[in-house]
């Protein structure tokens, strides 16, 4: 049986790089062209490039600089932080590495072995990417609500133990595939704990955006410490297409992660900037359709699930979450079984990590009449693979 979770160690590839599995699953799946699709990472909205960029439309092939409002001054502005806290980048996928790099660099000066601690379940890229620039990854774990229903949590014992060993911390704090974010005491603790022991953290933060409006939104890079916050446009903003990303983190730290950008890909193309430029001023449209999207679809995947007797923890913002499957069904079959005999593709949790091969992820982020058939499938789906 293949396994499409993340590798945290290279055991059959130690003279070669681990492939990203869990796309070998997914790529085929998303060529057949399921008419219903709620496997998306991200929010599907409908971005118009020329309405968005006017009479700028006719500049797209010209160069940028100096010509439009400069994104790092946007997204300091809408962080709080001075314009050189803030690297543009080719996504957050390239934020990864580069936040990485630039920790390392820092690090070899006094350390020749370093050492990783990534949270899972996680996005691939991050343990994988650690596996190719560091000298050992460690994982960590944060689990299911032991009531089934509010933020999955650390073990803090564990965490504290991984975190002594290791120089750089990589956690996704809105995780995917739960889309929960961060418990307010946990994401503190190990912000501290962190500090004290002189443990770099790099957050992968796409998703922390749906968060925004609620008590619970803090971005890893307000505690200090060179702490690393990576954002894009592509998974709350749905403009993955360009590939534009940012890291933000201290002036030193956006300075060699600046030069390290520079050496392997010189500048930003000026597309991605005249179109990101453009869509970092009207947010606040993805936004509203977020909370459309949640509030129309939301209430017809609680029915659902209600009906079968499935608990929902059903996450405070975002655009995913996850549940588990009954009678230990294992998701990859019921994504390549029922699901596909109605004509709907959703992502099992093994995407994720080993341990949540009986789970489904999810997503409500399309419009409502696109959502009323995919939730239909679904239901299809799991009477016939429970009755």
């Amino acid at each position: 049986m293949r396994t499409y979770w993340p590798r945290f160690d290279l055991s059959d590839f130690e003279n070669s790089v681990p492939a990203i599995e869990y796309l070998d699953w997914y790529i085929p799946r998303l060529i057949q062209e399921r008419k219903h699709n709620l496997s998306f990472s991200g929010m599907q909205y409908d971005w118009d490039i020329p309405d968005l960029l006017q009479d700028g439309i006719y500049d797209i092939g010209k160069k940028h600089m100096g010509k439009i409002a400069d994104p790092r001054i946007l997204i300091a502005n809408r962080e709080g932080v001075e314009v050189d806290n803030v690297l543009i980048c080719h996504g957050a996928t390239q934020g990864i590495n580069l936040s990485l790099l630039a920790m390392i660099t820092k690090l070899r000066s006094v350390k020749q072995n370093i050492v990783v601690a990534v949270e899972s379940p996680t996005y691939a890229p991050l343990p994988q990417s650690a596996l190719i620039l560091a000298n050992e990854v460690i994982k960590i774990t944060r689990n299911p609500p032991s009531s089934g229903i509010g933020n999955w949590r650390i073990n803090k014992q564990e965490w504290a133990d991984a975190m002594i060993k290791s120089d750089i911390l990589m956690i996704t704090p809105v995780s995917n595939p739960s889309g929960w974010n961060l418990d307010v005491n946990d994401r503190k603790w190990i912000a501290d704990f962190a500090q004290e022991h002189n443990v770099g953290i790099i957050a992968d933060e796409v998703y922390i955006d749906a968060y925004r409006s609620k008590p619970n939104f803090h971005p890893m890079h307000k505690y200090g410490n060179g702490n690393i916050s990576i954002n894009s446009l592509t998974k709350i903003y749905s403009l993955g297409q360009i590939r534009f990303g940012w890291i933000i983190s201290d002036k030193d730290t956006i300075e060699i992660a600046r030069r390290v950008f520079m050496t392997f890909s010189g500048v930003m193309g000026s597309p991605t900037m005249r179109i990101a430029s453009a869509a970092l001023q009207r947010l606040d449209d993805v936004d509203t359709a977020i909370e459309y999207y949640r509030s129309q679809n939301l209430p017809k995947l609680r029915a659902v699930l209600q009906r079968f007797s499935i608990k929902w923890n059903e996450p405070e913002a975002g655009i995913f979450g996850c549940f588990e499957l009954p009678n230990k069904i294992l998701a990859e079959d019921f994504a390549d079984g029922p699901c596909k005999d109605n004509d709907l593709l959703v992502i099992p949790g093994s995407m994720f990590c080993d341990s949540l091969k009986n789970w489904v992820r999810v997503a409500w982020s399309i419009e409502p009449k696109s959502f009323d058939l995919a939730i239909s499938a679904l239901e299809n789906s799991l009477d016939s693979a429970i009755n």
